[in-house]
């Protein structure tokens, strides 16, 4: 499958007008079942968009899985911030993945302003949403007054 077709049938993408040039940063990786693509102390520098397989992410040691699928990423925070995974990821079966390194989008981007705000808004918009789903996960909790 052509780039530009793999990243119309990403999420993160659906709505992003100039995948064409975003294409211009693919490239496309197999990770074998068993492989580590991204370990707890990496600082990855890409967005790995699932094409097939299953990927496990564990955040931490006691927490559980989280399965990624076709059509999902993984990477969007360390991308834009540059901060260590502190989570592990494992190939579960043969994975196909896009992957679009930082430094190689911005080049691609350079010169033009308006992709690049479609693009990295697809990306806040991805992780926007994550917020949402994982605050709404926690347990509320009132604290005590504090007035005596």
């Amino acid at each position: 499958m052509h780039a530009m077709q793999a990243l119309k049938q990403a999420f993160i993408f659906r709505d992003v007008p100039v995948l064409e040039l975003v294409a211009r940063a693919v490239e496309e990786i197999a990770v074998p079942a068993g492989e580590v693509l991204v370990s707890a102390v990496d600082v990855p520098d890409s967005i790995y968009i699932i094409r097939s397989g299953t990927l496990s992410m564990v955040p931490a040691e006691d927490a559980r899985p989280v399965l990624f699928g076709s059509g999902e990423t993984i990477g969007e925070a360390q991308f834009v911030d540059g901060q260590p995974a502190g989570v592990t990821v494992v190939a579960l079966e043969r994975a196909e993945l896009l992957v679009i390194r930082a430094a190689k989008l911005a080049r691609v981007l350079a010169g033009h302003p308006e992709a690049a705000f479609e693009t990295y808004r697809a990306i806040a918009r991805l992780l926007a949403g994550r917020l949402r789903r994982a605050a709404g996960m926690l347990p509320v909790t009132h604290e005590p007054d504090a007035r005596p």
